[in-house]
């Protein structure tokens, strides 16, 4: 099945290039806060000053047109006065291989791999990170998929299967979203239902004994009335992990993906489709290299509970071995329908969207990552998800045009938790009863805890355009958010002994609830110079709500509610066309002013309770800068690039980070996930070679250092790290319906470990993959 994008239409160059190459060059380096809005600026003015250059003669090609849904309407990208990035045809590259891949492509976004919940998914945008994967716990940025948003970080992390397009909009999402976020939204967009027979198949196979088989396939049903798409996947691989206690691979893929999409077309103004998908990952999850200092349990007792505990000690652990005496694995399923009408009644076209989402997760985390098996945790969860969007959409008009809706979302879910070995082993040493062996604890004692959770949403968003003439817009939108949490957590584990039945310990509950509510605006306006050129700028207020966090076990001691956080962004931006349509350039800045801004801390309460709390900041300014630029360089060659800087800095944030009951200023941290600088560029050149087309693309990306931790501990200080991605495609047959490809991804080898630890008891590096390889086999009939 082929991308139906239609060539733009050439347009007239406006533009000295001598002057967007200088502000280029100015951002290339680590620049000061003043240097980069001068870079964009100085690109701004050139433009608006008019045509400087004149082209000898129209270009023969252009970059392809690129639509995109980011204001609810099918529009061209250059169109849309929001900041947005867009992915079709790169998706067809064998190198981008599942969502983290998408990085390379758009500026101030920072993904990787959650590795403590299965198919778990870290991401941060202009700043604004979502790194928790309680379910307690509200993402600041949305990622949907055809309108299903996935709720929580687990299984978030989509594999590059059945995509037709990726959105990643940049900023608060309220006035156009269903789900209200503050950070941003990454909108995956399933392919067509084409009603015609067709097949896309491939097969992969790779290093570390990937072996990769997808399979869509297209069934016209009745004649452009009804069709059917059936999809299957399967993604196996052995880890790059060697856990040489255990004497095997570890932390490989184990994913299967299948489902079917019918789409129901009785008239020209009306249709309906229903997609239904079960996603099943039973792969391992968290697996890391030993990271137990000094002060750590399992470190303080090597030579006495166990002979090696210590990080300095283990030195078979590394960033390709670990040693763990116990592997860490998942068994989860996520079933998900979703169900989406239009109705066009030529003057407004009315959508439902109405989305179901069902999950059963059991996953075990060994955190003790030294041989002395010194910790677990089984987590238990299910997730039962609905939500109903109702839109509709303005047709009547070319002045005035406007999207308004209303939302409804409700999430249920259980999760408890077995701690398995901790007590045993504090007990040893007489930190329980202050006698060894006091308490009785044997290897299969387990701690179990609960909590559970119901949240109720409900929203009305409108979003609406006044074109004044072919120059002037002004937009205008308001989002209303009511939202209720009824939580109930478990106060203080109880124990049974492994094999026997579970306690109920819903008994020793406490209850939580509360509402909250708040409107939330935007205004904005788009001016139009000339027909290559558009200056954007917005204001917009985002909203999120307050919780209870409950990942604990004490909720006398520790008050497990956080309040909402608030978010007022300022934006401007630009976006033209240069040299008859061959370059796009599209320059923004930004300013995100936050207050009570949510973050995560660990806190050690004692050797047996050690809490993850939601604390406010204060106040948190995030003032950044994007460039993205596209060029066709000749009908052959293509680039690609993008670059991001931030300058985010918390003014005030008064809060216990360490679990001592002092609250301290801890003004002046950087917010976590949020690289100064990062830059990325893509090239593809694409060449006829016998009866075929050779492509060849690469994609190279460098990110500034940053902190992963809330406290800015140096343990959670990564690098500056690079990134390089390349593929080989030949594509041969009519219309190039078989492509053979070789891919690698990460081929310099770059290597970072994102550090974590349990306050007093253990800490481990999870370690990014390193470099790989393989051979793709497709066919598109």
């Amino acid at each position: 099945m082929k991308n139906s994008n239609s060539l733009m239409k050439p347009g007239t160059a406006r533009h000295a290039l001598a002057s967007a190459c200088s502000a280029r060059s100015s951002l290339s380096s680590r620049t000061s806060r003043k240097t980069i809005p001068a870079a964009l600026a100085a690109i701004v003015a050139a433009t608006l000053a008019g045509p400087t250059v004149a082209i000898a003669q129209e270009s023969t090609f252009a970059l392809e047109e690129v639509l995109v849904t980011a204001t609810r309407r099918t529009e061209s990208i250059q169109d849309v006065p929001v900041s947005v990035t867009s992915l079709t045809t790169e998706l067809q590259e064998a190198s981008l291989r599942r969502l983290d891949d998408i990085q390379s492509f758009t500026p101030n976004v920072y993904l990787r791999k959650h590795s403590s919940a299965p198919g778990g998914l870290s991401i941060a945008i202009r700043g604004v990170s979502s790194s928790e994967y309680d379910k307690s716990f509200d993402p600041s940025i949305g990622v949907i998929m055809d309108g299903l948003v996935l709720g929580t970080a687990s299984g978030s992390m989509m594999q590059n299967f059945d995509t037709k397009q990726i959105e990643v909009l940049r900023g608060p999402q309220g006035t156009l979203f269903g789900k209200n976020t503050t950070g941003g939204v990454v909108n995956i967009i399933r392919g067509d239902i084409t009603m015609e027979w067709g097949v896309d198949a491939s097969l992969a196979l790779g290093t570390d004994g990937r072996e990769e088989v997808k399979a869509v396939v297209n069934v016209p049903l009745i004649d452009d009335t009804l069709g059917m798409k059936v999809m299957v996947s399967s993604v196996q691989s052995d880890g790059y992990f060697e856990n040489v206690t255990l004497d095997k691979d570890v932390g490989g893929d184990d994913m299967q993906t299948y489902g079917a999409a019918l789409l129901w077309r009785p008239t020209e103004d009306f249709d309906l489709k229903f997609h239904y998908e079960v996603f099943e990952d039973d792969s391992d999850v968290l697996t890391a290299a030993n990271g137990n200092t000094p002060g750590a349990f399992a470190c303080d007792l090597e030579g006495v509970l166990w002979p090696v505990g210590c990080a300095s000690t283990d030195t078979a652990s590394d960033k390709d071995n670990v040693t763990g005496g116990r592997e860490s694995y998942a068994e989860a399923e996520t079933e998900m329908a979703i169900l989406t009408a239009n109705w066009d009644l030529d003057k407004f076209l009315l959508t439902s969207i109405t989305a179901y989402q069902d999950k059963d997760e059991q996953y075990l985390n060994n955190f003790d990552p030294s041989p002395a098996d010194f910790l677990y945790l089984n987590y238990f969860n299910e997730w039962e998800q609905f939500s109903q969007e109702l839109r509709i959409t303005s047709q009547f008009s070319d002045t005035i045009q406007f999207v308004g809706g209303l939302y409804y979302w409700d999430v249920a879910y259980e999760q408890y938790w077995d701690v398995g070995k901790l007590h045993y082993n504090l007990d040893r040493v007489g930190a329980i009863t202050g006698v060894p062996g006091g308490a009785g604890f044997t290897e299969n004692t387990l701690s179990t805890n609960g909590q559970e959770q119901e949240t109720t949403s409900i929203a009305a968003f409108f979003s609406g355009d006044w074109n004044l003439n072919d120059q002037w817009t002004l937009t205008a939108g308001a989002r209303y958010t009511q939202e209720e949490k009824d939580f109930s957590g478990g106060n203080g584990g109880q124990f049974y002994e492994d094999g026997s039945p579970r306690p109920d310990v819903s008994a020793v509950y406490q209850d939580f609830d509360e509402t909250w509510s708040e409107v939330t605006p935007k205004v904005g306006f788009s001016y139009r110079p000339n027909d290559d050129m558009m200056v954007f700028g917005s204001y917009t207020e985002g909203f999120k709500s307050g919780g209870y966090f409950g990942r604990q076990s004490n909720f006398v001691d520790v008050d497990a509610k956080y309040e909402p956080e608030y978010v007022n962004t300022f934006e401007l931006g630009l976006k033209s066309e240069w040299l008859g349509g061959r370059m796009i350039v599209n320059p923004t800045i930004f300013l995100n002013s936050y207050e009570d801004k949510q973050e995560s801390v660990l806190i050690p309460i004692s050797l047996t309770n050690v809490s993850t709390v939601v604390r406010n900041a204060g106040e948190l300014d995030i003032f950044g800068a994007e460039l993205e630029v596209l060029f066709q360089v000749t009908e052959a060659w293509n680039l690609r690039a993008n670059y991001g800087y931030l300058d985010a800095e918390y003014d005030s944030f008064d809060a216990d980070l360490n679990g001592d009951t002092v609250v301290t200023d801890n003004s002046g941290l950087t917010p976590r996930n949020t690289p100064e600088n990062s830059f990325g560029i893509t090239s593809t050149y694409v060449m006829q070679l016998g009866n075929g087309e050779l492509s060849l693309m690469g994609s190279y990306r460098w990110r500034d250092e940053v902190y992963t931790l809330a406290g800015n501990e140096p343990e959670s200080l990564l690098d500056s790290i690079q990134n390089l991605d390349a593929t080989i495609s030949y594509s041969f047959g009519e219309n190039g319906r078989y492509r053979v490809s070789a891919f690698g991804r990460n081929i310099t080898d770059e290597r970072e470990a994102n550090f974590a630890e349990i306050g007093g008891l253990t800490g481990w590096y999870a370690w990014n993959r390193p470099a790989s390889y393989g051979m793709e086999f497709a066919i598109s009939m």
